[in-house]
């Protein structure tokens, strides 16, 4: 965690030797519980997440099950044959719709009354005869057996039958009500549609034209006109009956029939579009079939191009029918169980997340104390590690595109960006973990992703430039491939060439191009990771020591020796560093700042003084002490005003430690041996105010910066002179306890005293003396 002035506060467990006492406090500490607490919260989001208590659907398309797939529990799945075939008897007994024409029948009903009424007031002399004819057409069918005086005779009989001055109102009243069922009902002489393949054959949908909501179901033998004859003519006889205005009904019928029956219109038309949309209507209104499956039945399917049932058996590859299948046999499991299951499975992944933030948490613990120690470097990685796997749940919710590795490598490589590569396989691996299980993939899934992240957190040791993660992608992408398969083939898979590319080779590809996908989003998410987490790649390393930098050029400018100095300090705690597998630019580009401070005061420091100008003769020691320690103050606000990177400032802050100024010291000391009543010094007002080295960089850079200063100094930088200043300052800063807090072993103090004087001895390396060279 961190206070007001920028400075981290560690949080150190209490170590009395009471192990009672020990935990009794370790328990009662609101750090550790602030800690757990995170963990818990953590824990909850991803239990909501992923619906931790029931099982996860574990299917995924193209995989192929190890064993033979039986119903858990009983349900009912839509079975797509049954409800095609009963959608399809649907269509076929939905009667066609056909539009009538009503005007025509009614024009052939006006003309006959127009014929009656030319006829019914004429004697048979100035009748036309051929007009009169037609009307007999019923008696026989040869008009040379027409006898003239049984034509004569039959228009008298009709002429009487029509004598009063109602008839004629009386016989249009009968032929409308004879004629009104065939009216609304329409006539036709074929179907225009073929009967058995689509729509019924015995009934039709009749509508008028331009009102089509306005239909009735009529029978086929009621509209066909070959077949309504006898109707007509019982309708015509029976209507005209009716009217007592009529003398000689059944003989009017008769005759009106006669003329009537040869010119009925075809009056209905297909209508095309109205009986596709009622066809469609009738589909969907269909109920859907289903298939009834009891527990340990095993899920078939019927295909779709035959009455085969195909059982979802062991080693072949899952399609688009079997994950639905399954899909709807997990679905029911799940809503069948008991609170007391539910429970269960909360209570184990609970567990399971309890052993994973404790793995986490013990690793940091002893390996990098300063995450947990920090809340906020500890609740940005938990967040980190939330957010992946809520991403990759999301991501793999369709499960024949399923995109969970891409979240999953690209957390993989955030993390060894910001820290270092050992946590970022840790934690990747518990992602994979963690999605692997509650997903309930298995191995196969687990191996595929930690594979893949492995190599990409392997390769992101430094990066240099932006098109490194492209590579760092593309090679992610050639080990997820082969690994895709080979896990593939070790699970079970079948072997067969067609299965093999039709679903293994699919997948390696994908994860493949997954991995490739993962790394070119990184490289367009790097700068904003680099903001928003306060992380310094080597590209941000690299644009900061570029000499044009403001504070650089004000350096060089105001304090030139500084300035070289810092130069050199640079190249030597860059190759020492390297040297012990710590980060060498940050070394560097920390070592150009390191003295940023003395800008300030550039006169007070002896590199920027001239031979005759040292204005700490003038300043007794205290004063002279405070000036010199003021530079790593001014130093850091120098460094947050211009917006220089922490881990940068933590360098600025931390590269004289604690160290003792010994020369004001010393000097201080001989003063106060002089002086009578003097009081005591204390060592304390001459030491720098720290904190002493955090980090391995911070280490080797107050190292350099002391044996770089030390040596400048010697008169004749001989090489055992060099090695003597090197093993003498990297001895007293030990015995100082100047490293304590860096993790620095003796070993690695032992390798970057071997490199410093390597380097120093390039510095310094002896020159040829010509012979009228003159010594200065």
């Amino acid at each position: 965690m961190s206070n007001s002035n920028g400075k981290t506060t560690r949080w150190i467990a209490p170590t009395p030797h009471d192990p009672l006492k020990l935990a009794r406090e370790y328990l009662s500490s609101g750090e550790l519980w602030s800690r757990v607490g995170l963990c818990a919260v953590t824990a909850l989001i991803l239990w909501a997440v992923t619906s931790a208590w029931a099982p996860s659907f574990p299917y995924r398309a193209r995989q192929a099950p190890r064993y033979n797939v039986h119903a858990r529990t009983a349900f009912d799945y839509p079975d797509p044959i049954e409800t095609n075939l009963a959608r399809g008897r649907a269509r076929r007994n939905e009667p066609v719709h056909y539009k009538n024409d009503q005007r025509m029948l009614g024009d052939v009903r006006e003309s006959l009354i127009n014929r009656v009424f030319e006829l019914k007031d004429k004697p048979f002399e100035e009748i036309d005869v051929p007009l009169w004819k037609e009307f007999l057409s019923g008696q026989t069918s040869n008009e040379a057996a027409w006898d003239e005086e049984d034509v004569r005779e039959s228009f008298e009989r009709f002429r009487k039958a029509l004598q009063k001055d109602t008839a004629l109102e009386a016989f249009r009243k009968a032929l409308e009500l004879a004629l009104m069922d065939f009216v609304k009902n329409g006539l036709i002489e074929n179907l225009e549609h073929e009967p058995g393949e689509e729509g019924n054959a015995l009934e039709i949908r009749v509508h008028p034209i331009g009102n089509p909501a306005d239909t009735r179901l009529v029978d086929v033998s009621q509209v066909r006109i070959a077949e309504i004859a006898d109707s007509l003519h019982a309708q015509l006889t029976s209507a005209f009956q009716q009217q007592p205005d009529l003398a000689d009904g059944e003989f009017l019928a008769d005759r009106v029939y006669d003329w009537l029956f040869p010119k009925l219109p075809k009056t209905l038309s297909i209508d095309e579009q109205a009986t596709e949309s009622a066809m469609r209507r009738a589909e969907r209104n269909t109920p859907k079939k289903f298939k009834i499956y009891g527990p340990g039945d095993p899920l078939q399917k019927k295909s779709m191009d035959s009455t085969d049932v195909n059982v979802i058996a062991a080693g072949q590859p899952l399609d688009e029918d079997d994950i639905q299948l399954l899909r709807a046999e997990h679905n029911a499991y799940v809503a069948n169980l008991s609170v007391a299951q539910r429970l269960t499975y909360t209570l184990a992944d609970w567990g399971m997340y309890i052993a994973v933030f404790s793995l986490l948490c013990g690793y940091l613990y002893y390996r990098d104390r300063h995450l947990i120690d920090d809340l906020r470097h500890f609740s940005l990685l938990l967040g980190l590690f939330m957010i992946t796997i809520v991403t990759a749940w999301v991501l793999s919710i369709n499960e024949f595109w399923r995109a969970e590795l891409i979240p999953i490598s690209m957390f993989a490589m955030t993390i060894a960006i910001a820290y270092h590569r050992e946590l970022a396989l840790l934690m990747s691996a518990l992602a994979a973990m963690v999605f692997s299980i509650s997903h309930g993939y298995g191995i196969q899934e687990f191996v595929i992703l930690t594979a893949t992240c492995f190599v990409a957190s392997m390769l992101c040791g430094q990066i240099r430039s932006r098109t490194k993660l492209v590579y760092i992608g593309l090679i992610s992408a050639l080990v997820a491939f082969p690994t895709t398969i080979g896990v593939g083939t070790m699970t079970g898979h079948p072997l067969e060439l067609n299965y093999f590319f039709s679903s293994l080779f699919v997948d390696a590809l994908w994860f493949a191009g997954n991995a490739l996908l993962a790394g070119l989003f990184m490289t367009a998410l790097l700068p904003f990771l680099e903001n928003w987490f306060g992380i310094q790649t080597d590209i941000s390393l690299l644009e900061l020591s570029d000499a044009n930098h403001p504070l650089l050029k004000q350096l060089v400018q105001r304090a030139p020796g500084t300035y070289n100095h810092s130069i050199n300090v640079a190249s030597i705690s860059e190759a020492a560093a390297e040297a012990v597998g710590a980060n060498g630019l940050l070394c560097r580009v920390a070592a150009y700042f390191h003295d940023i401070g003395k800008m300030r005061k550039p006169e007070y420091f002896i590199e920027n003084q001239g031979p005759d100008d040292n204005k700490h003769d003038d300043l007794v020691p205290t004063m002279s002490t405070l000036v010199i320690i003021a530079h790593v103050k001014d130093g850091v606000e120098m460094g947050r005003k211009n917006n220089l990177p922490p881990r940068i400032i933590d360098i600025i802050e931390q590269h004289h430690g604690t160290t003792l100024v010994e020369y004001f010291y010393n000097q201080a000391t001989k003063q106060n041996e002089t002086t009578e009543n003097a009081t005591d010094i204390e060592e304390a007002d001459f030491r720098y105010p720290g904190p002493k080295p955090q980090t391995r960089e911070a280490g080797v850079t107050m190292l350099a910066d002391s044996v770089e200063s030390a040596c400048r100094a010697l008169r004749d930088p001989t090489p055992s002179r060099l090695e003597n200043v090197v093993r003498s300052i990297t001895k007293k800063k030990l015995d100082d306890g100047q490293f304590d807090e860096c993790s620095l072993t003796l070993e690695e103090l032992h390798t970057i005293e071997e490199s410093l004087i390597k380097s120093l001895n390039a510095m310094y390396h002896a020159r040829v003396k010509y012979p009228d060279q003159q010594p200065a």
